[in-house]
């Protein structure tokens, strides 16, 4: 019964700091093409994108708590546990990602990711939900249930689009307004770009199978998979 409480706290914090972000927030943007854009421009960065990957995959949690099934192997799966199963897939490397990539630069030269001026705007608490609690509720999850990863062709395949699927949007929103998401950006040229989301991809990539071996430890069955793309539940030694 705690597991659908669980979730259901999760969405709820995450609709809190959404709509205390939209209502009490004003970021100043080097440019005022940002304030003509929906959502007060958020979704320039990925730590948005993250949140709201988490935020959809507890969503599609609390559904399967409801409509689904949380067992460890069930013999017909439902296909709402197949659409969360995925979706932890990608959040948890991405959500793994920004934390470590956000807390890293922020040890270094927290300028470069959080600049003075954003950190008197920015309440401690909203910081720590984006770029913390995102990793430390996945790891809860990790834990305490039970998921069948996809197969790490389909996986890794989907973290890669939705990683340069961000990265491409980023070079089209300096494009346009002449402006990165984070200040990092300012200081690569050209090359050194190349080198940093080569490296994020690769990351983010590392990320994920550590998270699927962290899965198969914690989940004593899982599915194996075969390239004519069947598959059959075993019990993990």
């Amino acid at each position: 019964m705690w597991l659908p409480v669980f979730h259901l706290s999760v969405i709820a914090l995450n609709v809190y700091a959404c709509t205390y972000d939209q209502l009490y927030l004003d970021i100043p943007f080097p440019s005022k093409v940002f304030d003509d854009m929906p959502f007060k421009a958020r979704y320039m960065f990925l730590t948005i994108w993250c949140f709201m990957l988490q935020t959809l995959y507890f969503c599609v949690s609390f559904l399967n708590d409801i409509i689904g099934t949380n067992e460890v192997a069930p013999k017909r799966t439902p296909l709402i546990r197949n659409i969360k199963d995925i979706l932890f897939s990608v959040a948890f490397p991405i959500a793994l990602y920004v934390s470590v990539a956000f807390w890293g630069i922020y040890a270094i030269d927290k300028p470069l990711v959080f600049p003075e001026m954003l950190e008197k705007i920015f309440p401690a608490w909203l910081n720590h939900t984006m770029h913390t609690f995102i990793t430390v509720f996945l790891i809860i999850e990790l834990l305490v249930t039970k998921r069948n990863y996809p197969s790490r062709m389909t996986g890794s395949t989907i973290t890669i689009v939705f990683v340069v699927s961000y990265i491409i949007w980023m070079h089209v929103l300096h494009a346009r307004t002449g402006a990165w998401p984070y200040p990092i950006f300012d200081v690569l040229n050209l090359p050194m770009r190349f080198v940093f989301c080569g490296f994020s991809t690769i990351l983010g990539l590392g990320i994920y199978v550590v998270g699927e071996k962290l899965n198969s430890i914690v989940s004593p069955i899982s599915k194996q998979y075969y390239s004519n793309g069947t598959s059959k539940k075993s019990k993990l030694k």
